[in-house]
């Protein structure tokens, strides 16, 4: 039997001498949620004309695995517009290949006279008459760094086509991008990223994704920081694309404050930060730009940084590159009282092990308790500090536990990891992802809207299908809460509200017969209303219900508002012929002015195939046959109206 430990493990982490705990928080990860696939991180290596090359001792300490390594997996190239440079970028492609990096090229500008102003800087546009010319060009630098042993994973259509600037530009149209896409898109060989704009701008990569020709000569959704509003992009992941964050870097207090030296508590921690806000945004990749400057990764000798030393920015981007690429997003709830900590977490692709990142800006040390989605007794703790420097310590505890304490020091980004001993028993664990029959994805449908397939009813009556900017609708929230999306809905004095699912003619909810598990989370808004959840019948009678109080609630939504407490709730049941059947929430009408509740986190689950299950036809005949339980356990007495498997089959036996 397992008991329950927690461990404060500050002396097994190598805390140092006077970080006695004085503020707690608790991270709760949920395997079951999973999020984007997270391909890697890198950066940009410019060609030899530009300055900071790296040189192959520097591509070994930037892309190589080894335990003094960075162990960086995607590498940004330049494609130059002028053929006869294409020879600089090889030593550097083929150092990243040599060490299994994922190599992408971005041009800056077609040749001049390609465009309307005659020109490769200052803006001007890609002629239509030429978007052919353009395809074939890109095709050929594909073509012939393989002639010279690189093999490129993917091009850039084009560096930021929102931004006129003095340098080597070309201004696009998301339009235009999509009809380039569209038309030409099909002639590149490799994988082809776009449109990388300056502003991860909406404008610039929405017609690509709703243009089905376009979309589908698309591999990456590609784009910049500079601005970026910290939205993530449904669309991108309802049409099965990666988003990637291609380029960054933090220099305004620098280049603009006046600021001489790099600073760990403020320029640290934007980055880290910054990196961490992507990945809870869904993004698969994360790029910097040059990764040797003094806001890279290797310093310049510029600006406090020692020329060609590793930057604590350098050292915060390894932990992500080396314990986060090729592992799964997952759902956490991280509460933290002082609003300081940010933190993300993963699970491998085996499924042993999991992943959390926490970022800790501030003067507190945190008592955290990590609730693990399993048993463990041993992990990993990476750790950059002001004095330390990816500095590890091994993680033991005396007993298996699944909520190990950890110590999270001052001005840290920690990564901890832990493997599996044994499953817990306490929650479900899904092995076989179709035994989700239905999950709601508010995520891909973003907020705002009423997504497809639901419908909802208020004090304004039926609202199907479609965008609002008031009244019920999803909401989200913090991704680091507890509930990222959310249904907001109501009612007043006049009658009931709800929201369904399966109440749609294109958007039926067949079951065939089974047993069935429906889980969901609720909270209150501004109070905490009594709700109902209810399975109903294809002829509207209601096959099971339960009754749900929040004891929680919000009043406010949007990315930094953090819901830490929902109630969970499971309605367990049954189905015993193939319908339609409906999900529905049901707020009772008020005594007076508004009643509101946040319903998400929805999962239906089959527990049990029952379809393929028999009755015996003679039962007496079978009287002497074994009966083994469901998990193939010898039944010495068969009990009445029991499941059991006889001769390979299972029957109730009556």
């Amino acid at each position: 039997m397992k008991t329950i430990l927690q461990f404060a493990l500050a002396l097994t982490l190598g805390t140092t001498a006077g970080h006695a705990a004085d503020k707690s928080a608790s991270i709760n990860l949920d395997a079951n949620t999973r999020y984007q696939h997270v391909t890697g991180f890198g950066g940009f290596s410019p060609s030899p004309q530009w300055s900071y090359w790296l040189n192959d001792s520097q591509m070994d300490l930037l892309f190589g695995q080894g335990e003094n390594q960075l162990g960086y997996n995607i590498v940004r190239l330049y494609i130059a517009n002028n053929k006869n440079y294409w020879g600089s970028g090889v030593a550097n492609a083929k150092r990243a290949q040599k060490h299994g990096a994922f190599i992408f090229a971005s041009p800056w500008s077609p040749p001049a006279s390609w465009k309307d102003n005659n020109s490769d800087s200052n803006g001007g546009a890609l002629l239509e008459s030429r978007y052919g010319d353009w395809a074939t060009f890109l095709n050929d630098y594909y073509l012939y760094m393989k002639q010279q042993g690189v093999t490129i994973d993917a091009v850039s259509v084009q560096n930021e086509p929102d931004w006129t600037a003095s340098y080597q530009s070309c201004i696009w149209t998301g339009q235009q991008m999509a009809k380039f896409l569209r038309e030409q898109g099909s002639k590149i060989q490799c994988k082809v990223i776009a449109p990388e704009s300056i502003h991860f701008t909406k404008s610039l990569h929405e017609p690509i994704l709703n243009d089905e020709q376009a979309c589908a000569n698309l591999d990456i959704l590609g784009g910049h920081f500079y601005g970026w509003d910290g939205s993530s992009y449904p669309l991108a992941a309802q049409k099965g694309k990666e988003v990637w964050m291609t380029e960054f870097l933090i220099n305004d207090r620098q280049e603009q404050q006046g600021v001489e030296t790099i600073d760990w508590k403020t320029d640290g921690f934007l980055f880290a930060n910054n990196v961490n806000a992507a990945m809870l945004a869904n993004f698969s990749a994360w790029v910097h730009y040059s990764l040797k400057r003094y806001y890279g990764c290797i310093g310049d000798g510029t600006h406090g940084t020692v020329d060609n030393q590793i930057t604590k920015r350098g050292y915060v981007l390894s932990q992500y590159a080396k314990y986060v690429s090729g592992t799964t997003r997952i759902r956490h709830g991280l509460t933290d009282a002082t609003g300081k900590l940010s933190s993300s977490a993963y699970m491998s692709v085996t499924g042993d092990s999991v992943v959390v990142m926490v970022i800790n800006p501030s003067d507190n040390t945190y008592a955290t308790t990590l609730t693990l989605p399993f048993y463990t007794q041993k992990g990993l703790h990476i750790v950059t500090s002001e004095d330390k420097n990816v500095a590890k310590d091994t993680l033991k505890l005396e007993a298996e536990s699944y909520q190990p304490v950890v110590s999270v020091t001052p001005w840290s980004v920690n990564t901890y990891i832990f493997t599996k001993t044994a499953d817990r028993t306490d929650i479900p664990v899904i092995h076989d992802e179709t035994q989700i029959l239905y999950s709601d994805q508010f995520d891909l449908a973003g907020g705002g809207c009423v997504p497809a397939g639901w419908r909802c009813k208020s004090e304004n009556g039926i609202r199907t299908a479609g965008n609002y900017d008031l009244g019920p609708r999803i909401m989200n929230f913090s991704a680091e809460g507890l509930m990222q999306y959310a249904f907001y809905f109501r009612t007043n004095e006049t009658d009931y509200g709800y929201i369904s699912y399966g109440e749609e003619a294109n958007y039926r909810l067949t079951l065939k017969p089974g047993k069935y598990a429906l889980s969901y989370s609720t909270v209150g808004w501004k109070a905490t209303p009594t709700l109902s959840a209810k399975v109903l019948n294809p002829d509207g009678t209601t096959l099971k219900s339960q009754v749900c109080t929040p004891t929680s609630q919000v009043s406010t939504n949007g990315a930094s508002a953090r819901i830490t407490k929902t109630t969970d709730k499971t309605l367990e049941f049954e189905v015993t012929q193939e319908a339609d059947y409906q999900l529905r929430w049901v707020i009772a009408k008020s005594s007076g002015g508004l009643t509101e509740a946040l319903v998400g986190n929805i999962k239906l689950i089959l527990v049990e195939d029952t379809s393929a299950i028999s009755t015996l036809a003679d039962e007496a005949a079978d009287t002497d046959a074994p009966a083994f339980d469901l998990m193939g356990r010898p039944v010495r007495n068969p009990q009445p109206n029991t499941l059991y498997i006889k001769k390979g089959q299972k029957v109730i036996v009556r």
